[in-house]
């Protein structure tokens, strides 16, 4: 089974780490650019105030060559992070020591301007906050401590040049304290994204935990689950759906839903009231329950669809039904059977006559092949009113078949020929085999003699395999027979159907019963080249049923 692994505390630290490693590197290219500018901006100032001079008051030709190598080192650093790979600017290493030669730099142009009377002191709070960002930790701290070393011993050493403007160590302390501020602001701002960061890849992990474990749970339940738009596009859609709409899984959510649901869809957008009828989504498919419900009070949100296999609702129905003809066969069997035995009895006696001419032993015969139809149709109700519960068990398909058509053959009179194939040969099925065999009994035995009607020869085919969407087993039994007249199909199942004079109309109905009993379906397939297909679509091998939980 899938495991939902949330990831610990620490594991979303050090995926925070790599995040903010990633976009240090960013914002170091990003802030390299800015120096740049910044390095020609001053180039540009310097050039143009040829008159009243503002920058490089103090000595012109040094703060000349330490903008141009500002410059030209900033333009050599900015190709060397385009050439060389992104995780080596990721370090706080590389942040630190070029946010440190910055500050370096500014304070040398700083001096050359004539200190911090000049302005260019505020340049360097950019340098102190690209760090407080660049390098995380405490070590950010030093930044702002060699930026105000550096301007405080700036204006000392000022103060020692007699040509010198005089010192401003109140301005050079404030820039020293807004140093400080600035590193310290940005360093708590820092902590608090990054722990906004962390709770929020958190509750992430935590909402996409929850998103599998929902998305777990939807697959695995027994229940069928469809959401789709209403255009009838599917959103989503579990296992058991898929095996319930005979689906292939293989397409995804991409092949289009069983018309009959689309049909039943549309008859509830007009109604919301609409209940739809129990239905198959194909012939020999699961009997299924349908229901809608919107995912919103929205007339135009999406629509879940709930698919129930209406298998066990049928047997408990089924047991219902078995147990009220228990009741009417028993008052069948006091009402009917002895009188009738008496009225086979007096025909047996009557015929015994010697004075009974040709005419009236034909009478006498109708009456006892009458009478023994009718103790026939009376044996197989009571057979429906005993019906033990099955005992399913796993048994191999093949020598089920083979021992199957040996039993059959020793009770016809007259053998038929059988032609058995299955793929793969090793399929199982679960089903009670007592029970399964007086289906195929039945249904043998109509196919021998239907093919035997139209061919003269009594031939029987018995094909099986695995349902590739489904993985369900299943058994055609097929005939060279006439087939069913397509006016009788809706009846074929039914109690007491018959189109032969001899025939009691059960065969079917108590196939079709056990087969439900078993949690199969039997169903009726035409053949285009005439005969017929009666199809079984047995449960799947590996599900367990509620009798064997019962026991």
């Amino acid at each position: 089974m899938a495991q939902n692994h949330s990831p610990s505390h620490q594991e979303v630290l050090k995926v925070v780490a790599k995040q903010q490693r990633r976009q240090a590197a960013t914002l170091l290219r990003i802030y390299n650019y800015y120096r740049i500018v910044v390095g020609i901006s001053l180039l540009v100032i310097f050039v143009r105030e040829i008159g009243e001079r503002l920058l490089g008051t103090l000595n012109p030709d040094a703060f000349l060559m330490t903008v141009l190598a500002y410059i030209g080192a900033n333009i050599f650093i900015a190709i060397v992070s385009l050439l060389i790979p992104r995780r080596f600017f990721d370090r706080p290493t590389i942040g630190f020591i070029i946010v440190a030669l910055d500050t370096v730099a500014l304070s040398l142009l700083l001096h050359f301007s004539g200190g911090v009377t000049s302005g260019l002191g505020t340049l360097i709070i950019v340098a102190i906050a690209a760090g407080a960002i660049l390098v995380p930790g405490r070590i950010s701290t030093v930044l702002p401590a060699i930026g105000t070393i550096l301007v405080l011993y700036e204006e000392f050493y000022l103060s020692l040049l007699p040509a010198a403007p005089p010192p401003d160590f109140f301005h050079a302390g404030l820039l020293g304290a807004l140093y400080f501020g600035t590193s310290l602001f940005i360093q708590s701002l820092s902590r608090r994204l990054q722990r906004s960061e962390v709770t929020s890849l958190e509750r992430a992990a935590e909402v996409q935990a929850l998103e599998r474990l929902n998305r777990l749970i939807v697959q695995r339940m027994r229940t069928g689950i469809v959401v789709f738009d209403n255009a009838g596009q599917t959103r989503l859609m579990n296992e058991a759906s898929r095996a319930l709409l005979r689906l292939d899984g293989s397409q995804g959510n991409t092949r289009p839903l069983p018309q009959p649901l689309l049909a039943h869809f549309g008859h509830w957008q007009k109604d919301g009231e609409y209940r739809p009828e129990p239905f198959r989504s194909e012939p020999g498919a699961n009997e299924i329950r349908l229901s809608f419900a919107r995912l919103a009070s929205q007339p135009d949100s999406e629509v879940v669809a709930f698919i129930e296999d209406n298998t066990e609702l049928t047997q408990q129905a089924q047991q219902l039904k078995l147990a009220a003809l228990g009741r009417l066969s028993a008052s069948i069997a006091h009402e009917i059977r002895n009188p009738l035995g008496a009225i086979s009895h007096a025909a047996q006696l009557l015929r015994e006559s010697p004075a009974l001419d040709k005419a009236d032993l034909r009478l006498a015969d109708i009456i006892q092949t009458h009478s023994k139809r009718m103790n026939q149709v009376i044996e197989n109700i009571l057979e429906l009113s005993r019906r033990r519960n099955p005992e399913p068990r796993l048994i191999g398909m093949r020598e089920w078949l083979d021992e199957f058509v040996l039993r059959f053959q020793e009770g016809q009179e007259h053998p038929a020929e059988f032609d058995i194939t299955l793929k793969p040969e090793d399929a199982k099925v679960r089903v009670d085999p007592r029970q399964m065999d007086q289906v195929l009994t039945n249904l043998c035995a109509n196919a021998a003699r239907y093919s035997e009607q139209r061919t003269k020869r009594r031939t029987v085919w018995l094909k099986g395999g695995l349902d590739p969407v489904t993985a369900r087993p299943w058994l055609d039994v097929i005939d060279d027979g006439p087939g069913v007249d397509p006016a009788q199909l809706e009846h074929l199942f039914e109690p007491f159907y018959t189109t032969e004079e001899t025939g009691t109309g059960l065969g079917l109905y108590i196939s079709r019963e056990l087969c439900e009993a078993n949690q199969a379906q039997l169903s009726y397939l035409a053949r285009q080249d005439g005969g017929s297909c009666f199809r079984i679509h047995f449960p799947h091998p590996q599900r367990q049923t509620a009798l064997d939980h019962e026991r």
